[in-house]
């Protein structure tokens, strides 16, 4: 029996080879000679699957997210059987006055264009996509308003040096919408990887805005965690993607250039501990827990805290199958100024222990929305991504080690 969730009704199919044989077996393995663009009628569904009933065939196909109705009771968007190549006006970034984007890409080894068709079918069935076109890992489409007619949104996915790279491209006239689209496309995106991958930490890197405006190169380039954090740490307004080429000001890089949504972000060098996800404490986690030769672990860092006093009940048999490292920050997310500014100084003068920095630098949030700008957005943060427990066992630090490399 497999149980299927739906947003209305939920499905039992009673026959779980009847589904892998007769369903998703002529529909993945390409039998019927389906499109290539991935759009079925009523007469391919009908071919496929001559012993049910149209309705019933969609609602299940629906129910399994491997299929979008385009037209209602005629027309069906497949996306896993899309084909096509990205259309040729895509490929010269013709854009507008404002630009910019985000590149999503997995700290650890993780296959994410397998899932990338779940990515199509949940932004075509978004409310805040209007005229979605998609082609082969790609879909594009627009948000319009009386005083923004031309905002277009282009999320697509490809494989650079052995990673999948996610592109979440906007380009618009009005940087604050354009900013709110990009907010609740990546959360969008972000919620079906982790429904998909649970446990695989999607790290943010901006785009370079002149890359997207340029369109000299196939795809525009991205800032690293790392040069954002160093800038923010430096009290720099500008990255570099090369020391041979002019920077670009934080605020186009993460704000599409506009000063009131720029200061709205919170910088993430400024933010609390708390706010640290739980996947970052975890990575810190398996470098400071075990015992260094010259004592550079989790009770140096305690000392660098200000937590001596703390060291025998973190140590205690009662939290011995948590992580030293974990309850350590935990507790000193009690205090106000504890922030990641603070930690990485501790990590640089206390600790001395430059791995240990290079992790908190490569995965640090690049900012927080404040208040204001977060109630713009439609879709909240998934926990795997974003929430910050104030524990974590033993078990999952070595199943990190084991599964993730250095980003």
């Amino acid at each position: 029996m497999v149980y299927i969730e739906t947003t209305t009704d939920d499905l039992i199919v009673l026959n779980p080879r009847w589904l892998c044989d007769e369903v998703l077996g002529k529909l993945l393995g390409g039998r019927g000679h389906l499109p290539c663009d991935g759009r079925l009628t009523v007469t391919h569904l009908t071919d496929l699957f001559p012993h049910m009933d149209i309705a019933d065939s969609v609602r299940l196909l629906t129910a399994l997210e491997l299929c979008s109705e385009v037209a209602a009771g005629s027309s069906y968007q497949l996306s896993c059987q899309n084909s096509l190549r990205v259309p040729t006006e895509d490929q010269e970034w013709t854009c507008p006055q404002c630009v910019g984007g985000v590149a999503l890409v997995a700290d650890s080894t993780a296959h994410l264009r397998y899932v990338f068709p779940r990515v199509q079918h949940a932004i075509r069935n978004s409310s805040f996509a209007e005229f979605p076109s998609e082609w082969n890992c790609g879909i594009r489409f627009r948000r319009s308003s009386d005083s923004t007619p031309e905002n277009t949104v282009t999320v697509q996915i490809n494989s650079e040096e052995d990673k999948d790279v996610i592109r979440i491209i906007c380009c618009g006239d009005n940087p604050q919408t354009l900013y709110q689209l990009q907010q609740v496309t990546t959360e969008r995106v972000i919620r079906v990887i982790d429904t998909c991958c649970p446990g695989v930490y999607l790290q943010r890197m901006p785009l370079s805005p002149r890359d997207i405006k340029e369109g000299d190169r196939p795809l525009p380039r991205a800032y690293s965690a790392r040069d954002v954090v160093i800038a923010q740490l430096e009290w720099k307004e500008e990255v570099r993607l090369d020391e041979d080429e002019i920077g670009e000001s934080l605020r186009e890089v993460l704000a599409y250039g506009n000063e009131e949504v720029y200061s709205a972000l919170r910088p993430g060098v400024e933010l609390h501990i708390s706010e640290l996800p739980m996947y970052v404490r975890c990575r810190l986690a398996t470098l400071l827990d075990p015992p260094h030769p010259h004592g550079r672990d989790w009770l140096l860092l305690a000392f660098g805290l200000g937590l001596g006093d703390d060291i025998p009940q973190i140590d205690s048999a009662e939290v011995a199958s948590l992580s030293r490292t974990v309850c350590l920050l935990a507790r000193w997310s009690r205090s106000q100024d504890a922030n990641i500014r603070r930690l990485i100084d501790v990590f640089r003068q206390t600790l001395q222990r430059p791995d240990v920095e290079e992790v908190l630098l490569q995965l640090t949030p690049l900012y927080r929305p404040s208040n204001i700008t977060a109630k713009r957005s439609a879709c909240s943060s998934p926990a795997t991504n974003h929430d910050s427990p104030a524990t974590c066992t033993n078990s999952q630090i070595n199943s990190r080690k084991s599964s993730t490399t250095s980003a």
